[in-house]
């Protein structure tokens, strides 16, 4: 018999797979209770509501999509970067089947502001990655950018179109 998930972490381990297994879905607090073999209480004790749940199991996987990588070679210049950014997206395509639609129907459509603060979080350091390769890559022009068109501005709309 499996153990009973004790933690926050092994909570949204079990989200995890969930979405893995079955799509997003299957988040709803009596399947994750079940799964993790605790009681629906025991849920509530980490997540104040099924929308708080699967805010918490959204961010989770994106973290597990854009876990750093082993070597430091993916971020030595920015078409690396990138390379390795688009990598990651078909990992999380393959690993989390329509995980991208529940993130659009939890995140993009959500009233909440700390809901679409969390999302913003777990892309802030994707961001800052991109800006510090950029900056440091040897391949880019010192006259590539100026106060019209800054390293920041080209990293937010590189961004969003792989997220598009």
């Amino acid at each position: 018999m499996k153990p009973a998930a004790t933690s926050k972490e092994e909570i949204l381990a079990v989200c995890r797979e969930l979405i893995h297994s079955e799509g997003g879905t299957a988040l709803n607090v009596r399947k994750v209770a079940f799964t993790c073999g605790i009681s629906v209480g025991t849920v509530y004790n980490y997540f104040g509501s099924k929308s708080e749940l699967v805010e918490a199991a959204v961010e989770s996987v994106w973290y597990d999509i854009f876990r750093c990588a082993d070597s430091s070679a993916a971020f030595s210049n920015t078409r690396d970067c990138v390379r390795w950014l688009f990598e990651r997206l078909a990992y999380g395509n393959t690993q989390y089947p329509g995980f991208f639609t529940l993130h659009s129907a939890s995140f993009l459509h959500n009233d909440r502001p700390d809901a679409k603060q969390r999302m913003q979080n777990a892309w802030d350091h994707i961001i800052r990655m991109l800006c510090q390769v950029l900056q440091q890559d040897p391949d880019i022009r010192a006259d590539a950018f100026d106060a019209d068109f800054t390293p920041e501005q080209f990293v937010d709309l590189l961004f969003s179109l792989m997220l598009a």
